[in-house]
């Protein structure tokens, strides 16, 4: 039986075809009489009909030509994205290339590769080594009677087309995404998207085990944790494997799970070339005023995804998104090491400033346990009574500081990020795209002034649409200011988000009102030294001048 036996009975030919063509057997004639055929369609939507008559078409071509086909080589994939390796096609090459077949046969140009006659031009020189040929059927070229220039300017065409067709399809989804349109591919679990709707809505079978998951997450619980969760009630993703954290993580993270259009970044090789795979899970499509493009009901509302995405991302080196334990400690990450030590045996003495973590009730200098001794002799402090010392320090500190202080502003928009991530991620955007127009306005001015590389009327055009860009973006950032309403969260109310917060948001509103020095804990004066712990405690309060910086 010949090995493309399976390939040529999946395009749709039965015992009777394969024998009236001879290809119900093996060839057996030497490599010079043999000849491989590479066949492909780019989707499913091209008709099978039309390839059995391309298979028809080579077999007729190559009995005139007094040839034997030694294997028919098909695959369904795009010849013209550099990213998408097409194994089949690599296949029939390799065949030529060990001396297998001399003649590699084609229904037509564009069918064989769209990548231009430079890929087409090197395989064409390998082949011309070989003594071998590419030919093109329903085209009567031959690479080796003079059809090389030809096969040139076809491959070069069917590039054109290609990049064509990929503006076309792009032009399309954009658009479709721009009126509330999700774009192609499955939903994501718990949803279901109506054949050709565009707009999603709750699966009835998986929607409740999806908010449940949610739930795990906005209640704070790591993915890890919410898939061992789901696993023990008995709940499995639509394809009935178990879930895992990746999985959850996955899910909760698109913006499809809370009805969102979703705009996604192909990866680029370092020449700008695309790769098959993508940046992250994607980010919610906004229109021209800074809002979210929904295209339906989704698991969680756009607030709830933003709650989650930014607890995914609020865990120091993505613990949370990998279900590590969260910490449990108020000074993790924050407290420093005081202790002064030699710098780099130089004599010379500086505070050690390593970061502090908590082991059996105490914090403890990271330096001292992870280098030893001969480079710090290590603070150890007891973690209840530095945590209680350092809280009431934060509440006095917030109390005298009048309202409207530059700090009590700072403080509070930080705290504000936390609480309302959604505005943050919108504010980040309108900075990012006023930032981007503002680059396209000074290189418009080189190319005017400096370079002369286009008339006066097309410079005006140009920079008038991306001055309204930025006046556009720049109303939209003052109105971002002007809902987030810092006022209302005066020094008053600051004090009361202390006391009734949680540990996790007790941490946050501590880095909130710090510097980049966090708090520094001293050495005791000796085992048992009853000094009060807050003079040996140093806090880098934020103050005014950063305030400035960041403005």
């Amino acid at each position: 039986m010949r090995d493309d036996h399976a390939t040529l009975v999946g395009l749709g030919f039965d015992d009777e075809h394969l024998e009236s063509m001879g290809l119900d057997r093996s060839a057996t004639a030497r490599p010079s009489g043999l000849m491989d055929v590479y066949l492909r369609r780019s989707n499913k939507k091209e008709d099978l009909a039309t390839l059995r008559g391309h298979v028809r078409d080579v077999v007729r071509w190559a009995r005139t030509n007094g040839l034997q086909i030694r294997h028919v080589w098909f695959e369904q994939l795009s010849a013209s994205k550099s990213y998408v390796r097409r194994r089949e096609f690599e296949k029939a090459i390799q065949s030529i290339m060990d001396g297998r077949s001399r003649t590699l046969a084609v229904w037509k140009t564009d069918r064989f590769d769209r990548r231009g006659m430079g890929a087409v031009g090197r395989m064409l020189d390998e082949f011309d080594r070989r003594q071998a040929r590419l030919v093109s059927v329903s085209e009567g070229l031959d690479s080796s009677q003079g059809g090389r220039m030809v096969f040139a300017i076809l491959s070069e065409r069917a590039k054109e087309e290609a990049r064509d067709m990929a503006r076309r399809v792009k032009s399309g989804h954009d658009a479709h995404k721009a009126e509330g349109r999700r774009g192609t591919g499955r939903p994501p679990f718990g949803l279901y998207s109506a054949p050709g709707s565009g707009k999603v809505e709750p699966h009835p079978d998986e929607y409740d085990t999806a908010r449940r998951l949610a739930d795990f997450l906005l209640d704070k619980k790591t993915t890890k944790d919410t898939a061992h969760r789901l696993n023990e009630a008995g709940y499995r993703t639509r394809s009935g494997a178990t879930w895992s954290p990746t999985a959850v993580s996955k899910l909760a993270q698109s913006p499809l799970f809370a009805g969102m259009v979703p705009v996604r970044r192909r990866r680029t090789d370092e020449y700008g070339n695309p790769l098959d795979s993508w940046e992250g899970y994607g980010e919610p499509l906004r229109n021209e005023q800074g809002e979210v493009i929904m295209c339906g009901r989704g698991v969680v509302t756009p607030g709830e995804w933003f709650k989650i995405k930014a607890l995914i991302a609020g865990r120091t080196d993505e613990r949370w998104a990998k279900g590590k334990r969260e910490a449990a400690y108020l000074g993790t990450g924050t407290y420093r090491c005081g202790r002064l030590r030699d710098k780099w045996g130089t004599g010379e003495l500086e505070i050690c400033g390593g970061s502090m973590s908590h082991r059996g009730g105490r914090y403890r200098c990271q330096v001292r346990q992870t280098r030893g001794t001969s480079v710090c002799g290590g603070v150890v402090t007891l973690a209840d009574r530095i945590d209680h010392a350092v809280g009431q320090a934060w509440v006095d500190h917030i109390a005298v500081l009048a309202p409207g202080d530059p700090v009590v502003v700072e403080v509070a928009r930080r705290w504000l990020a936390v609480v309302d991530p959604e505005s943050k991620a919108k504010k980040d955007e309108a900075l990012a795209a006023l930032e981007a127009a503002q680059r396209r306005v000074r290189k418009l001015e080189d190319d005017f002034y400096v370079f002369g590389k286009m008339d006066e009327e097309r410079f005006e055009e140009l920079s008038a649409g991306q001055r309204a860009v930025i006046e556009s973006t720049i109303t939209m950032l003052d109105a971002l200011e002007a809902e987030a309403d810092l006022s209302s969260l005066t020094a008053d109310v600051l004090r009361d988000a202390w006391a009734s917060a949680d540990l996790r948001d007790r941490r946050m509103l501590l880095k909130c009102a710090l510097g980049e020095g966090g708090v520094t804990v001293k050495p005791a004066a000796r085992q048992g030294d009853h000094t009060p712990i807050l003079e040996r405690l140093e806090f880098d309060w934020l103050s005014e001048k950063d305030t400035t910086a960041r403005r």
